[in-house]
């Protein structure tokens, strides 16, 4: 499972800020952003000066300080000082999980971050930092070789396996291999020990990055690798596949050594290299004679703008983010009151607060946020097109290629056809961008932070691999056929189509439902061949959005019963209309609101529009025959609203009965639990609904009141907080009780740290992207309910997210 939260934090003092950045991009070489990492270093503005400063360290800590704890490593005296300092500025619960290590910053760091990455706990990891000193050492012939490290003893009667191999990497067992080892270990319930036979060195367990280095392991060194445990067998197999990676023993040989990047996207590319083209005009610095004018034609661009995005991001979470930018106060109000200020045109107006936003942005330590530029760049680069002219970013013509981008936008990596686009490098960019989860979601594989790999020049043939962030130019033969030969492999790994029936099962039989989120027919169609059981929510806005007028009844009829066709025979969840607040249709002339999110959206919307409620009704119903559709109500209250649109529903079945349509009927309606109300008055509102569907973005943006895509509030803003579990526990004992099926629908179902917390909960129907599904079934595999139900438990009874999640991670 993914993510920081529950690991132990690093914090690296050092007086100066290049050296810590330095230090933490080699940390996260090994890690990726497994573990969290702060670093405080510098002084004055920017930290651009050297020292160390006490209240950037203590604001550090508390960043990264969660139940598993801190450490701290510091270059040189005065950071001790400054160090000591912090611990006496915060909390004292906090400084109590911190502990302040002796090891060397960089080599400490590298060593702390594997065993972090790893589960260790504070004691672990902080041993792995102050040890971090010694492989050099003995490598240098400064130190007598320890004596091996201690292996924890093991049940004699515990399952076993062993097996012999030779290290394949040219390098040895070098550090990145080392770490991977490490991090793939961890997953295993097993005690593993690695032994270097050749030299005669070990065993030591591997569990430790500093442990391993003291194998001193060579590349042809015979290595014993040893596991006892429940999954002793299968923690040998992968750990010597991994070790053997390119080995003679297997007919393949190492490619030469490559270049590093950030992983982002898990797969391997090779292919010719081209970069992605934009066309961004540039913006000029005239003034207007007609402010007012100038601010109106601004406010077209931003309409224009959003139907640009949403063309693009249509049926992704992200497109919401996106809107709510094109209508922050932050950006249009300060580009207005520019305009009216210093008679500037918009394009320099509007151009001149994104760029303010963005730095702000970029000056974020948290990595999740920082990655939010690239959104803020995105929608200031549409709003600029729709002033000025231009196109969307494209390729050049020509075969299926490796694309090379700038820091890829949301937007383009939604736009990208996968069936040119062979991977994707981004020179800057990183695994937590908005493009980033589109590439994942598309299963292009893909680098970031590249800058520094790649030539200015365009042309040359590339290789990536997006799970390790290796990158190679211009590769030659005998790497081509071992990229070629991981190619190969990584198919083979997959399920292949028509290999998953929908359905998964614990190991104690319980079976849970794979359902699909969709937007339309080309996301339905990938859905039914991933295996989903149904569609578990069709976002019917596509319809509606990236539109001058409303469509038609028939055009609607249409555009569903294509969707409807890739699940003839399967179960269909259609929801209504999710649209106000900031899901503008322009053509309904809706009001401004102060606060959209509380406002007029949702069911509110098609109530006070009955026209345009029962038209949509009647094209669900007509697409609908033949098919097992059932209709699903967002952002309901109350139990009138639901009574209002079974109401308006029975309304429509008549109208189409009266002229002789042919239509489904009767159907299922169900309602979308999102509001806080709705969760506890379940039991009253499932006398209304036929089943409950659970929205996990809305639910938990409304029980926190955090809004989803605020940049100071990502961390509240999360499904896994133990207030959105509960009102998750309620809605399920009351659908139970009321004989009443309960889905997941929102991001949370496809979340591989919250997955098993719903189950656990009850939850027997996930519905996600279908690219979820391989992570969700992974998350679940060899857990029975009682597991499950154990740790949704514990995860119910701690303070916050960052604690159930860390629940949600540590064995059954």
């Amino acid at each position: 499972m993914s993510g920081a939260a529950g690991r132990v934090g690093l914090v690296l003092v050092s007086h100066s800020r290049e050296l810590a950045g330095a230090t933490e991009a080699l940390a996260r070489q090994m890690t990726g952003e497994a573990v969290a990492i702060a670093c405080a270093a510098g002084t004055g503005d920017g930290g651009a000066e050297l020292g160390t400063d006490a209240t950037a360290i203590a604001a550090a800590i508390e960043r990264v300080c969660g139940p598993a704890g801190a450490i701290v490593l510091m270059d040189i005296g005065g950071a001790i000082l400054s160090a000591e300092t912090a611990l006496e500025l915060i909390d004292p619960a906090i400084a109590a999980r911190t502990r302040l290590t002796g090891g060397p910053i960089v080599e400490g760091a590298i060593a702390a971050a594997v065993r972090a990455a790893a589960g260790g706990t504070l004691d672990q990891v902080a041993a792995e930092a102050r040890q971090a000193l010694v492989p050099k050492a003995e490598q240098l012939g400064e130190a007598e070789r320890p004596a091996a490290a201690a292996v924890a003893a093991t049940d004699a009667a515990a399952p076993a396996a062993m097996v012999e191999l030779a290290i394949a990497d040219p390098g040895g067992l070098h550090a990145r291999p080392a770490a991977r080892l490490i991090t793939r270990a961890a997953a295993f319930d097993a005690a593993i020990t690695l032994e270097n036979v050749t030299a005669a060195r070990g065993p030591v367990p591997a569990s430790s990055l500093i442990a391993l280095a003291s194998l001193g392991a060579r590349r042809g060194d015979v290595l014993r690798l040893r596991a006892t445990g429940r999954q002793a067998g299968e923690a040998v197999e992968a750990l010597a596949a991994l070790l053997q990676r390119g080995a003679p023993a297997a007919a393949h040989t190492a490619p030469p050594a490559s270049c590093h990047a950030i992983p982002v996207a898990p797969g391997v590319a090779l292919g010719p290299m081209v970069r992605l083209v934009r066309s961004i005009p540039e913006v000029p610095e005239t003034t207007v004679d007609d402010p007012a004018a100038e601010a109106e034609r601004l406010r077209r661009a931003l309409d224009l703008a959003a139907q640009d995005l949403g063309s693009a991001l249509r049926g992704t979470d992200i497109l919401d983010a996106h809107q709510a930018l094109l209508c922050d106060p932050a950006l249009v109000d300060e580009a207005i009151s520019r305009i009216e200020r210093e008679r500037c045109n918009a394009a320099w107006a509007f151009r001149q607060a994104i760029d303010a936003a963005a730095a702000i942005y970029r000056q974020l330590e948290d990595p999740y946020l920082r990655a939010r530029e690239a959104d803020v760049h995105d929608v200031g680069d549409a709003v600029v097109r729709a002033l000025l002219g231009g196109a969307a970013a494209v390729l050049p013509d020509g075969p299926p290629a490796v694309v090379v981008a700038e820091d890829l936008t949301p937007s383009e990596a939604a736009r990208l056809d996968t069936g040119r686009v062979l991977g994707v490098i981004d020179r800057r960019g990183g695994p937590t961008s908005h493009a980033a989860i589109l590439l994942r979601g598309a299963g292009i594989p893909a680098v970031a932070g590249a800058a520094a790999l790649l030539p200015d020049t365009g042309g040359a043939r590339a290789g990536l691999d997006g799970a390790t962030g290796e990158v190679w130019l211009d590769p030659d033969p005998e790497t081509t056929i071992e990229l070629e030969r991981r190619q190969a492999a990584l198919r083979a790994s997959r399920r292949p189509p028509g290999a998953r029936d929908g359905r998964l099962r614990l190991a104690c039989g319980r079976e849970i439902e794979l359902w699909a989120n969709v937007a339309g027919p080309s996301d339905a169609r990938a859905a039914r061949e991933a295996g989903a059981l149904g569609i578990g929510l069709l976002r019917t806005e596509m319809l509606f959005l990236d539109r001058v007028d409303e469509p038609g009844e028939d055009e609607q009829a249409e555009l569903l019963a294509e969707t409807f066709a890739a699940f003839a025979g399967a179960p269909i969840v259609v929801r209504t209309l999710d649209a106000g607040g900031d899901k503008s249709l322009p053509y309904l002339e809706l009001d401004a609101e102060a606060n959209p999110s509380l406002g007029v959206r949702g069911v509110r919307l098609s109530l006070a529009r009955p026209a345009l409620l029962e038209a949509q009704l009647r094209a669900i119903l007509v697409a609908g025959r033949g098919h097992d559709i059932r209709v699903l109500v967002p952002m309901v209250s109350t139990a009138a609203e639901v009574s209002a649109v079974r109401a308006a529903l029975e309304r429509a079945h008549e109208t189409l009965a009266a002229t002789g349509a042919a239509h489904r009927w009767p159907v299922a309606t169900g309602i979308m639990v999102e509001v806080p109300s709705a969760a506890l008055m379940a039991e009253r509102l499932a006398r209304q609904a036929d089943f409950f569907s659970i929205g996990t973005n809305d639910l938990t943006q409304h029980t926190l009141a955090a809004e989803r895509g605020h940049p100071r509030l990502h961390a509240l803003a999360d499904p896994a907080h133990p207030a959105v579990l509960r009102l998750v526990r309620g809605v399920v004992e009351a659908g139970h009780a009321a004989k009443r099926p309960v889905s997941v629908c929102g991001e949370a179902a496809g979340d591989p740290d919250v997955a098993p917390l719903l189950v656990g909960l009850g939850i027997t129907r996930l519905s996600m992207s279908a690219s979820a599904f391989d992570a969700v079934e992974d998350a679940l595999a060899g857990a029975s309910f009682a597991d499950l139900a154990a740790i949704a438990e514990e995860a119910l009874a701690v303070d916050d997210a960052a604690a159930a999640r860390a629940a949600a991670r540590r064995p059954g």
